[in-house]
């Protein structure tokens, strides 16, 4: 699943790094909110959200498209294929803004309390808080939901919560969590956006393995129907216990919604042109230039809209799994980063959309500021022998090409760096200098529009004598074989938070590296870099933050772990006119779940 964090805008400097200082606001009493980075937006006594309206009809049916599959109603373990929209179906102890840098609000907690040496926070639950089934969320409900992701689910949850000592009950309605230390300036938000799961039903449920027998939850949804591969139905609690609290007035509007799956992107191109769904979010540029020349378009009954955002960009890139001994020296790695022509394809296939992504956090102020030529390294020497492989201009750390489809310049710059390192060239193969066997390149992918993306980038690699190809297969044996690390060459997209934190340690943490499903897709393992995430997590100013990130992204880029591809600044979104929106659009989001239906059964709102 892709998706795309979004960015913060700081207006008040001097503001700004006093709260960074404090971390989380501290308060002796519980608190209705929490903040990582400065103060909350929302009183105590707010109503809604300001990116709502809290009048929106309620009601209708609304359909989206989704290619693909699922085999799986369970979505906190490693195994299966969630489906689209499960998220609907639980309740989390508090509720994130959109239009706030990470915040939380209470929705099963009421109130929130920070331990003032910020070694524990405790949660306060809301008595009218229960399960779809009627029974009350209690404070056995949070300990067993934590104990059981840590224990059973994802391994990203033993990850996300690694500094959590225990969690305990204190009486029916109130939880403490006790931390290791201090230092993790992410932890109390993470654990704020805790799902909580109902103990009393998976008493005679084995929540380790995949199931399509509908789950209990306690969300503003539940699910309706299922149809496993082809289609999930969700219908709306009418009784929702939460309907009516400020963080969910004017959101969850429809009364149905569905999620219909095709297994093949053309046809769920044509079904949404057709009007089969309501609401498509198109990534590739080529569709967006050339699939949607129709008169449903030109007559207003399909709404073509493209609209920037303040997203970070994440880095979305070829990865190179390091578990693999070819890519141990960093030369093939390097040689393989101007073997990309970038320029080809951004005017073939791009239509002229999308910027090379030249950082991991582009699009923010943490990334390191490199000079015109990239570096390997800090020595002038070999700084200087870099410089004199040719005469490429480059677009911030990434090597560029006239766009011809040669890639000559870069692909001459690449057979140096692989005859400096000892390649030989053999029968017309690479050989790789330490193991004497050729060099074999494979990509691994489960979306045929990557085909046209990657057969240039594998005839280049063919002219270095790299034994390069393609793999495609099913989505299923795809995120098998990348949970397992079973893979040469895959795409992956590492979102970036609003403020750099825990997110990184994901990524990039070496020990992450060996554990089935993490996000250390690479399996870097750089104790220069393990250190640079830890004090990341750990900084307590805007301008240590900034000095810590620039020398993560530097020593990232100038080792070549990944080959970055490209990211762009807007939404591009089409959608059937049936839909209403508020007049205040967060700053972070699309929301689409405070949209409405403009007609139900004849009637109108007057917005």
């Amino acid at each position: 699943m892709r998706f795309f964090l979004l960015i913060f805008f700081i207006t008040f400097q001097a503001a700004a790094d006093e709260s960074f200082r404090h971390g989380i606001s501290v308060d002796e009493s519980f608190r209705h909110g929490i903040s990582i980075f400065g103060d909350l937006k929302y009183p105590r006594n707010f109503q809604n959200f300001d990116y709502v309206n809290p009048q929106a009809l309620k009601g209708g049916e609304v359909k989206f498209g989704v290619d693909g599959g699922f085999n799986s109603l369970n979505s906190f373990i490693l195994k299966g294929l969630p489906a689209s929209g499960i998220s609907y179906l639980y309740d989390s102890l508090m509720e994130g803004s959109e239009d706030e840098i990470s915040t939380r609000y209470g929705l099963v907690a009421e109130g929130v309390k920070l331990a003032e040496d910020k070694m524990s926070i405790e949660f306060r639950l809301r008595k009218a808080a229960r399960f779809h089934d009627g029974k009350k969320i209690t404070a056995d409900d949070v300990v067993f939901t934590f104990n059981k992701l840590i224990a059973e689910g994802h391994p990203s949850y033993k990850m996300a919560f690694r500094d959590v000592l225990a969690v305990k009950k204190i009486n029916d309605h109130l939880v403490r969590f006790e931390f290791k230390n201090n230092r993790n300036r992410d932890l109390p938000i993470l654990i704020s956006s805790l799902s909580v799961l109902p103990k009393h039903y998976y008493e005679n449920i084995d929540f380790s393995k995949t199931t399509l027998t509908p789950p209990l939850g306690s969300g503003p949804y539940k699910i309706k129907e299922v149809k496993p591969n082809r289609s999930i139905i969700y219908e709306r609690v009418k009784d929702y216990w939460a309907k009516d609290l400020p963080v969910n007035r004017g959101r969850y509007n429809f009364d149905q919604i569905t999620f219909d799956y095709y297994r093949d992107n053309n046809v769920l191109i044509e079904a949404f042109k057709s009007q089969k769904y309501d609401f498509r979010q198109e990534n590739v540029a080529r569709n967006w230039a050339n699939a949607y020349n129709i008169e449903a378009i030109k007559n207003g009954e399909i709404i073509k809209s493209e609209i920037e955002h303040s997203l970070p960009a994440p880095m979305q890139s070829f990865v190179l799994n390091l578990r693999r001994e070819k890519f141990q020296n960093v030369a093939l790695r390097e040689a393989m980063t101007y073997a990309f022509d970038f320029e080809w394809l951004r005017k073939h296939i791009f239509y002229g959309s999308y910027k090379r992504t030249g950082s991991y956090f582009s699009n923010s102020e943490f990334g390191f500021k490199m000079d015109p030529v990239m570096r390997r390294g800090d020595n002038e020497e070999k700084a200087q022998t870099s410089r004199t492989l040719s005469s490429r201009r480059m677009t911030g750390s990434m090597p560029i090409s006239n766009g011809d489809g040669f890639n000559r310049e870069n692909l001459l710059a690449a057979k140096k760096i692989l005859d400096s390192a000892g390649y030989k060239i053999l029968n017309g193969k690479l050989i790789d200098p330490k193991t004497g066997e050729k060099i074999t390149v494979e990509f691994l992918i489960d979306q045929e529009a990557f085909e046209m993306i990657i057969a240039p980038f594998v005839k280049n690699l063919r002219k270095l004598g790299i034994d390069a190809k393609m793999r495609f297969i099913e989505e299923n044996q795809y995120q098998t074989r990348v949970n397992n690390f079973d893979f040469d060459v895959i795409t992956g997209m590492f979102g970036q938070g609003l403020i750099p934190g825990d997110e990184l340690f994901s990524y990039f943490n070496s020990s992450q590296k060996d554990i089935k499903g993490s996000r250390n897709l690479s399996g870097l393992d750089d104790k220069i870099i393990d250190d640079l995430v830890k004090k990341i997590t750990q900084a307590k100013t805007k301008k240590e933050l900034i000095e810590l990130c620039s020398k993560l992204d530097k020593r990232l880029l100038e080792n070549y772990y990944m080959v970055p591809q490209w990211h762009s600044n807007t939404y591009r979104i089409l959608y059937r006119d049936i839909f209403e929106f508020p007049k205040i659009k967060p700053k972070y989001s699309l929301a689409i779940d405070s949209w409405w239906l403009k007609t139900i059964n004849n009637y109108q709102l007057v917005n």
